[in-house]
């Protein structure tokens, strides 16, 4: 019986960009919106607001993970 040849060591693939797509487009919605002012209560608009800015804050620590995860020290090109 032979053993199995281990699979040649290659490059991790890059993360998804889905996710920031993703996020950058309920941002997007959300701040229109807020932008808009259509007739909502006050209580609501300033929700969607505060939903805006958690939104965009996510979007920038993604941004971070993604960019740490592609730049790894002591990869060579």
């Amino acid at each position: 019986m032979t053993t199995p040849e281990p699979a040649p060591l290659s490059e991790p693939k890059p993360p998804s960009l889905v996710p920031g797509v993703v996020l950058l487009g309920l941002a997007a919605v959300l701040i229109v919106v807020v932008l808009i002012k259509p007739a909502m209560p006050d209580w609501l608009n300033t929700t969607i607001a505060v939903l805006a800015v958690a939104v965009v804050i996510a979007l920038l620590g993604y941004a971070v993970w993604v960019f740490r995860a592609t730049t790894r020290r002591g990869r060579a090109r």
